[in-house]
């Protein structure tokens, strides 16, 4: 059964279409997935039972499967082309009682959160870097109110309520960058490009990002297919 899944994949991995060709513009297409360390998918290739992935933290012997990743299953993939004059945009947030509505954001630097507070008292939202230390507040909002807030930082950030420390996004923001939000195993396309080069970045909140420049040509279609896991993550840095 295993193998009849990975051929399905396989082909249905082979016949993503490309964009339609425009003249004097080009594209970039692929897949996006996401995998687990290649050591732990060959010890649960012969040891089914085994339940070694990431995520798990033990504590006196105890493993919490709660915090296993399924790869498979991921829908908070995200792939970004950076381009020039990209126009801003929003993004919708919702904090919950429960929590936020989205683990994770990629946006381009200058996209605002529409940040919808459901929860039953104010919150101080604010961004942090905390590679840095830098710091971008924003104003009280109050239980059921509405806000735009524009992020102005760069980088690998975070989002937090000094009043809840259960809402928490984590955000990767980067200048002029169009991104997609994925499943593993979707396929992406952005087409009518200016031939020239591109940056593209592969983005999972638990595992990191992968860059590569693609260079455009006039009326061609380049494939770019990613698998993010640790090794390839650490690998392109």
């Amino acid at each position: 059964m295993k193998y009849l899944w990975l051929c399905v994949v396989f082909i249905l991995t082979a016949c993503i279409s490309a964009p339609n060709v425009v003249k004097g513009k080009g594209g970039v297409y692929g897949v996006l997935s996401a995998d687990s360390h290649p050591a732990i998918s060959k010890k649960r290739e012969h040891d089914p039972g085994s339940n070694s992935g990431y995520g798990e933290m033990g504590t006196a012997g105890a493993e919490h499967q709660e915090d296993r990743v399924d790869y498979a299953k991921l829908d908070e993939l995200y792939v970004g082309l950076v381009q020039t004059n990209l126009p801003p945009r929003q993004h919708q947030l919702v904090a919950s009682i429960d929590g936020m509505s989205r683990k994770s954001i990629a946006l381009a630097t200058g996209d605002s959160l529409q940040l919808h507070n459901n929860t039953r008292q104010s919150q101080h939202f604010f961004v942090a870097e905390p590679a840095t230390g830098n710091i971008q507040t924003f104003p009280t909002l109050a239980a059921g109110a509405v806000a735009n807030c524009k992020i102005d930082l760069e980088g690998d950030l975070e989002l937090l309520s000094e009043d809840n420390d259960a809402l928490k996004t984590v955000l990767f923001s980067k200048k002029n960058m169009l991104a997609k939000r994925m499943s593993s195993g979707e396929h992406y396309q952005f087409d009518k490009l200016e031939p020239g080069s591109y940056q593209l970045i592969f983005w999972y909140w638990r595992l990191g990002k992968i860059q590569q420049t693609v260079h455009i040509q006039a009326e061609e279609n380049s494939r770019v297919d990613k698998t993010l896991t640790v090794d390839s993550v650490i690998n392109s840095n």
